[in-house]
C-alpha cells in the first residue's frame, strides 16, 4: 500500500481532533469493522513516537478521529497504520509532517480544525473544506478588547474592572470553543461581548465605541472568510471532478495501450522467423507483385501458374523445348484402343459400316426408333499382369441430335447388360449375385437434346453406381448439370466430341472424388471442356483392360433417319502414380454441375446376361 501524505500546521499548546474519511482507490468508503487503527506522533524534541488515540466514529462510512494532544514548538511527523485482521500484515495508510508554531491562521489549509481529511488508500489525499473555524479569531479579538479596556482603568476603576471580567469571560468562552471544537464558538463570543458592553455602558463612550468597533471589525472579517470558504469549496469540488476525469482517461488510455501491446505481440508472433542460416519458413501463402530469386527456387508441392492457353511470351514460365518434349511423352503414355466389329451389336439389328473411316464403325439411326448399340473396344498393347496402370480414358463420339444416353463400365466389376430399354432405365447394372471384386463403377450420361429455354441451356444427368465397402451395399450418386448454351449451334449431344473420364490417382473402395467426367464440346460455344460430374475413382486391378467399351441408347422421334459412329478411344497411363491428364483437363474446365445426391442403388430388374 502506498501511504497518503497529509501535512499539519498546529498552534502551540492546543489539542486537536483530526477527522478522517478512509476510502479505497475507487473513492468508496472502507468498512472499518474489524480493522485495527494505530496512530503516532514524533515531536521535534523527542526521539521516540508517542501513540495517539484513534476513535472509529462510523465504521461503515469509514469515519475515524485521531486525537492529537498539545505539542511544543517545532517540527515533527505523524503517521496512521491499518491492519485488516490479526493474521494480515500492518500497512501504513497515512504519513505527514507536523509544524507547531505560536499561532495558526484558521484559514490555512493545513489547519486540522478547519478541515476533514479524506484518506484514499493507494491514492492521494484529497482535502475537503467543511467550514471555517473562527475560534482562533474570536480568541485574538477578545485579547485585543482586554488590552483596550485596561487603558481606562485609571479613571473608572470599578467599571473597568467589571469590563475586564466580562472580557475575560469572553476570552475563556472562546478558548473553550477552540479546545472543544464547538460549532457555536462564534455565538458564545458574541454573547460574551454583548455582556461586557452592557456592564461598561456608563463608563466611557470611547470604550463602548471600541467594543462596537471590534464587533464591526468582526463582522467585516467573518463575511469575507465565509465567502472565501465557499469559493474554496467550489474550487476543491472542481479539482476533484478533474481528478476523477483524469483517472477515467488514464484507465481508458491504459486499456487502449494494453490492447495495442497485445495486438503488436500477436503480429510479432505471426511474423516468420529467420534462423541462424538466414532461412525462413512460411506456414501459409505468400502473394507478391514481383520479386527476384538469385538462386534456384525449390517447390516440392509444385508451382501452379494460371496462364492463358498459348501464352506467347518468354514470361510464360514454361520452357518451350521442354513443353514440346512433354507433348511427345504424353503421346507415348496414351494407349490406343479401337472399335472391334465382332464385339459390337445393337438391339434392333443395325448394320455397322466399316468403309467410312479407318478404325471407325458407322451405324444408322432409323426414324421413329428407340434402340441400343454396343461398342466393343480392343487394343493390342497389353503389358500387364493383373494391374493395368490405366487412370482414365477419352471416348470420341459422333452423335446425332436426338435424346441419347452413354453408359460405360470402368474398373473391375461384374455387370448385367440390358439393351433396348427406356432411357431412364439402366443399361448396365451390377450383378449382385456374382462374387469377385467390386472396385469398379458404372457411369451413364443422359443428354436431353431439347434446349430448356426457362433454364437457359441443355440438361445433362450423370448416374454413378459403385459399391460401398463401409456400408456393404451398392450406392448411386446422381449429378445434375446444365450446359448454358444459347442455341442448337452449340447444342447437346450433337456438338459433343468426346466423353472424358480421368482420375488423378488410383482409387478403390470408399475413395472420394478421385476423378471427374468432362465433355469436349464444339459448335458455336466458348466452353470447349465442361465438367459434368465428380467420380469416386477405381482401382487398377483388372483381368482385362478397365475400359473395354460403351453403350449408346438413342430415341429418334424424327421422321427421317440419322447416323452415328464409334471412333478410336484412348486410355491414359499414370506417371509415377500421378495422372497428368486429370490436371490438364481440370485446368481448362468450365464447371456446369448444378446438384449432387447419393442414395442406395435398387435394381428395378433382375434378368438377362452377365458380362465380365
Amino acid at each position: 500500500m502506498t501511504p497518503a501524505v497529509a501535512n499539519l500546521a498546529l498552534a502551540k499548546g492546543t489539542a486537536y481532533d483530526v477527522a478522517l474519511v478512509i476510502q479505497d482507490a475507487a473513492a468508496q468508503p472502507i468498512d472499518l469493522a474489524g480493522f485495527t487503527l494505530e496512530a503516532s506522533i514524533r515531536a521535534a524534541s523527542d526521539t521516540a513516537p508517542v501513540d495517539l488515540a484513534v476513535i472509529v466514529t462510523d465504521a461503515a462510512a469509514g469515519l475515524a478521529t485521531v486525537r492529537i494532544p498539545a505539542q511544543p514548538l517545532g517540527m515533527g511527523a505523524w503517521e496512521l497504520w491499518m491492519q485488516a485482521a490479526p493474521e494480515t500484515p500492518r500497512e501504513r495508510a497515512l504519513r505527514g509532517l507536523v509544524t507547531v508554531s505560536e499561532t495558526v491562521d484558521p484559514r490555512e489549509k493545513e489547519n486540522p480544525s478547519s478541515h476533514r481529511l479524506i484518506v484514499r488508500v493507494s491514492d492521494t489525499v484529497t482535502v475537503i473544506v467543511d467550514a471555517v473555524d473562527l475560534a482562533w479569531w474570536a480568541y485574538t479579538r477578545a485579547v485585543k478588547a482586554q488590552l483596550e479596556t485596561a487603558s481606562l482603568a485609571a479613571t473608572w476603576p470599578q467599571t473597568v474592572s467589571n469590563g475586564e471580567q466580562a472580557v475575560n469571560t469572553a476570552k475563556n468562552d472562546a478558548l473553550d470553543a477552540l479546545q472543544n471544537k464547538q460549532a457555536d464558538a462564534v455565538l458564545a463570543v458574541g454573547r460574551a461581548q454583548k455582556t461586557a458592553t452592557d456592564k461598561i455602558a456608563g463608563a466611557q463612550t470611547a470604550a463602548v465605541s471600541a467594543v462596537q468597533a471590534a464587533g464591526e471589525d468582526a463582522k467585516e472579517t467573518i463575511e469575507p472568510l465565509v465567502r472565501r470558504a465557499e469559493t474554496a469549496k467550489d474550487d476543491i469540488d472542481q479539482a476533484e471532478r478533474l481528478i476523477n476525469t483524469a483517472a477515467t482517461d488514464a484507465a481508458t488510455s491504459a486499456t487502449s495501450a494494453a490492447n495495442s501491446a497485445t495486438a503488436a505481440q500477436q503480429a510479432l508472433a505471426a511474423l516468420p522467423q529467420v534462423d541462424a542460416s538466414g532461412n525462413m519458413t512460411l506456414p501459409g501463402n505468400i502473394t507478391a507483385a514481383g520479386g527476384t530469386f538469385d538462386g534456384a527456387m525449390n517447390a516440392n508441392g509444385g508451382v501452379n501458374i494460371p496462364l492463358a492457353v498459348g501464352a506467347p511470351t518468354d514470361m510464360s514460365a514454361v520452357n518451350r523445348l521442354y513443353a514440346a518434349g512433354l507433348a511427345a511423352v504424353t503421346d507415348a503414355f496414351s494407349v490406343r484402343c479401337y472399335p472391334l466389329l465382332a464385339d459390337c451389336s445393337s438391339s434392333n439389328g443395325t448394320v455397322f459400316k466399316t468403309d467410312k473411316e479407318p478404325n471407325s464403325l458407322y451405324f444408322n439411326v432409323p426414324p421413329n426408333s428407340a434402340f441400343t448399340v454396343k461398342c466393343g473396344l480392343v487394343t493390342n498393347a497389353r503389358p500387364m499382369h493383373n494391374y493395368s496402370s490405366i487412370r482414365g480414358w477419352v471416348a470420341p463420339l459422333r452423335l446425332p441430335s436426338v435424346s441419347t444416353k452413354f453408359t460405360a463400365r470402368f474398373g473391375q466389376i461384374t455387370t448385367v447388360a440390358r439393351m433396348g430399354r427406356d432411357k431412364d432405365a439402366f443399361t448396365l447394372v451390377p450383378d449382385q449375385a456374382a462374387g469377385g471384386y467390386k472396385i469398379g463403377e458404372i457411369i451413364d450420361i443422359t443428354f436431353d437434346h431439347v434446349r430448356d429455354a426457362a433454364a437457359g441451356g441443355y440438361h445433362i444427368r450423370v448416374r454413378e453406381i459403385y459399391y460401398s465397402n463401409a456400408e456393404q451395399k451398392w450406392k448411386m450418386k446422381t449429378t445434375q448439370a446444365l450446359a448454358p448454351e444459347p442455341s442448337i449451334n452449340s447444342g447437346y449431344p450433337v456438338c459433343v466430341y468426346a466423353v472424358v473420364y480421368e482420375q488423378y490417382q488410383d482409387g478403390g473402395y470408399d475413395t472420394e472424388d478421385r476423378g471427374a467426367l468432362w465433355l469436349l464440346h464444339g459448335g458455336n460455344s466458348s466452353r470447349g471442356c465442361v465438367k459434368i460430374a465428380t467420380v469416386k475413382g477405381v482401382h487398377c486391378f483388372e483381368r482385362i483392360y478397365p475400359f473395354s467399351g460403351y453403350y449408346l441408347d438413342m430415341e429418334n422421334a424424327n421422321s427421317w433417319a440419322l447416323s452415328g459412329a464409334f471412333l478410336p478411344a484412348t486410355m491414359h497411363l499414370h506417371c509415377n502414380n500421378v495422372n497428368p491428364a486429370y490436371y490438364g483437363f481440370s485446368s481448362m474446365e468450365s464447371n456446369i454441375i448444378v446438384s449432387e445426391a447419393v442414395e442406395d442403388f435398387v435394381d428395378p430388374e433382375a434378368e438377362t446376361t452377365t458380362e465380365d
